[in-house]
């Protein structure tokens, strides 16, 4: 049986964790427009909880996990598994495109931010006119991403009725400068912040840097293989270095687990399914977990008391309940954060830049001692989402055994297959964070070397893997005539995406 409520579960989810968190803040436009005379943290808080609501729904989280093979949807076996034909097969119900072009887009979102920022710099407050700027720019690199060109430099302006449609190379670029702009703005001495409505870091505006330059790095990243001359501004980021440098600056948000304050994967389960997982594990994720011993197994999946070890379905394939594992409930539990940069991420950057040579001398032992850190702080990072307290010690006492345990990158035939092993234990770490995932996935390499080595999945339509959302039949959309007239599919390949 297909369970097709996610969509009424993302929209209930995103309101009682909007109308419990945020209940003393909701009278603060008139204009419906524009928010007037609005102190800049609420809008702050305001969007930043439906931010990370939006990452972790049915609308985005789901089809991004199941599209792009991080998660399985268990077939049609019965009503305990999500069941076939589904994003799976690449059938993404329109709701979820256009629910997440509406959240980014809409004046409560990305319209939050843009208002807050002339407000705080109209007010001198630089260092929350920068916060938002960082975290507006989170949420257009998902934006790009997820659709390819956008609306940027004319979105949200209250003079452009029609705002144009920026290439993704431009919009890229403009991040770059909107994140530069922020540096230049942040003022450690400053009292004037954003701080107690700030739920990443509580106005340590350190960490905001870091956190800004630290996206600096994945946007570049993402570009360097289409336009291989952003190479040296990676060597010089490296160079410069303050990035995030441990887990304790990580940006994520933490739910509370409470009433109307849940993680809303945890969401889903606990009201449809009995607190139990709709999804099974990867095969891509399991098939390579499996021969290394990988400390993460028992964190990221559950297994049948009976079954001897991890195995999971094939794609669209009925499950076995005495043999296929599913992701585990006590990691996508209710107060699991929502993670939208990590310290390992920028370790795995930072490995494959040496191992590839992009901006600094080609160092595999540079690399194989980065990449190592990262599956480690990986490690340590997945155990402490899960709520079963023994499994998650056992694991973070192992992580740096296994991740010493690991080949050096001087040991593989090629150095693209060096290359490829770091590329893996990266999808590995983000395996759960469905958007980052699939961006990983396409920027790992050209079109049939991408790690891992997906195949099309049976019942889907011939015609490759799927690349990205299609735009959402929106009036603003519909009705602009700057949009993108001709139907872009979702095969087709994003700039970045060679």
């Amino acid at each position: 049986m297909k369970i097709k409520y996610f969509k009424i579960v993302s929209v209930l989810i995103l309101v009682t964790t909007l109308a419990t968190s945020c209940k003393k803040y909701l009278d603060v436009n008139k204009n419906p427009n524009v928010a007037e005379n609005v102190d800049p943290k609420l809008l702050f808080s305001t969007t930043t909880i439906q931010y990370i609501n939006l990452r972790a729904s049915g609308d985005l989280w789901i089809p991004m996990s199941l599209v792009s093979q991080a998660v399985a949807s268990n077939g049609n076996t019965d009503g305990t598994v999500w069941g076939t034909p589904s994003e799976e097969q690449y059938s993404v119900d329109a709701l979820s495109i256009g629910n997440t072009w509406r959240y980014i887009y809409a004046s409560t979102s990305g319209g939050n931010l843009t208002e807050m920022i002339r407000l705080a710099e109209a007010a001198g407050n630089n260092n929350a006119a920068a916060q938002a700027k960082v975290l507006l720019s989170f949420m257009i690199y998902d934006a790009t991403t997820i659709y390819g060109d956008v609306p940027f430099t004319e979105a949200w302006k209250t003079d452009v009725s029609y705002p144009k449609f920026d290439s993704q190379q431009s919009v890229f670029e403009n991040l770059l400068k909107q994140l530069d702009a922020a540096l230049a703005q942040f003022d450690e001495a400053s009292p004037l912040k954003v701080s107690d409505y700030d739920l990443f870091y509580k106005g340590d505006i350190a960490k905001w840097k870091a956190v800004a330059k630290s996206l600096k790095l994945k946007i570049l990243m993402t570009m360097v293989d289409k336009d291989p001359s952003k190479a040296a501004a990676i060597g010089q980021l490296i160079t410069a270095g303050g990035f995030i440098s441990s887990a304790a600056g990580n940006f994520q948000v933490a739910y509370p687990g409470i009433s109307g304050r849940y993680n809303p994967k945890w969401g889903l389960y606990n009201l449809y399914n009995s607190g139990q997982s709709f999804f099974g594990a990867s095969k891509w994720a399991v098939n390579f977990m499996n021969p290394i011993n990988d400390p993460r197994l028992p964190i990221y999946f559950e297994k049948p008391a009976t079954a001897a070890t991890y195995v999971a379905p094939e794609p669209a394939e009925d499950i076995d309940p005495a043999v296929h594992s599913r992701i585990n409930r006590k990691f996508q539990n209710a107060s699991q954060p929502e993670v939208l940069f990590s310290y390992q991420e920028v370790l795995f950057y930072t490995a494959e830049a040496y191992a590839r040579g992009l901006g600094v001398t080609t160092d595999l032992t540079m690399a194989t001692t980065l990449y190592k850190k990262a599956v480690e702080e990986s490690v340590k990072h997945i155990a402490s989402q899960s709520i079963d307290a023994p499994a998650a010690a056992t694991a973070t006492a192992a992580a740096a055994g296994f991740a010493a345990s690991l080949p050096a990158l001087s040991t593989f035939p090629t150095n693209r297959d060096a290359v490829k092993y770091i590329h893996y234990h990266h999808w590995i770490d983000k395996m759960d964070r469905g958007v980052d995932v699939f961006t990983q996935w396409r920027r790992s390499g050209p079109e049939g070397d991408e790690v891992p080595a997906l195949q099309l999945p049976p019942g889907a339509p011939a015609g490759g893997l799927f690349r990205r959302y299609e735009y959402p039949i929106t009036n603003e959309i519909s009705s602009n005539p700057n949009a993108p007239k001709d139907k872009i599919l979702y095969n087709v390949k994003m700039w970045f995406d060679l």
